[in-house]
């Protein structure tokens, strides 16, 4: 039996005993099944797992370079996912959240996109930022926000969901939002 079938049956044992009912084992089965074969990283969220000494940190990288990582769907399914799974990772031991591009942390909410969408849609993306955002400050193992740049709005938001920020000397933080009369999430 291979390593994948290995983890598979040790899981559906584990959760026979919490699960009551086949529709409920299957659906936690295929729960898990999807956390270990979907890939960590996503175009926009790259995950880096460290080694030797520093095994047991992951980096959760910010990489959408075009909009100074200003959270779309597709980074807002990314941020979600990694959250989701790193919660469940036993050899995580700390998760420190950073960037790729010069000059930004993350721009909030990307709102070309917002405009976009219908209200219902809008209505959807925020809930989903806020449980996502839950989802970080709730996570079993400390985080860290490093902050090289701008942390605006929703981007503020992130790293204040993390157990610490570190800021360099080029950090800028802010919730412009509030000029408009918009309160923060």
């Amino acid at each position: 039996m291979g390593a994948l079938g290995m983890v598979t049956r040790s899981l559906t044992r584990h959760y026979s005993k919490k699960t009551s009912g086949p529709f409920k084992l299957h659906h936690q089965y295929q729960s898990w099944r999807t956390l270990i074969l979907e890939p960590l990283s996503s175009e926009s969220v790259q995950v880096r797992r460290l080694s030797d000494a520093d095994s047991g940190i992951v980096e959760v990288n910010l990489h959408r370079p075009e909009t100074k990582n200003a959270i779309g769907n597709e980074m807002l399914r990314g941020l979600r996912h990694t959250f989701e799974t790193l919660e469940m990772d036993d050899d995580a031991n700390v998760v420190m959240i950073s960037s790729s591009v010069p000059k930004a942390f993350c721009a909030g909410a990307d709102l070309k996109e917002r405009k976009e969408m219908t209200a219902s849609e809008v209505q959807f993306f925020v809930n989903s930022l806020r449980s996502t955002f839950a989802l970080l400050e709730a996570l079993r193992v400390p985080t860290i926000a490093v902050i090289e740049g701008a942390a605006l709005g929703g981007g503020l938001e992130m790293a204040l969901s993390c157990d610490l920020r570190i800021c360099g000397e080029n950090a800028v933080l802010g919730l412009p939002e509030t000029g408009l009369a918009i309160i923060p999430g």
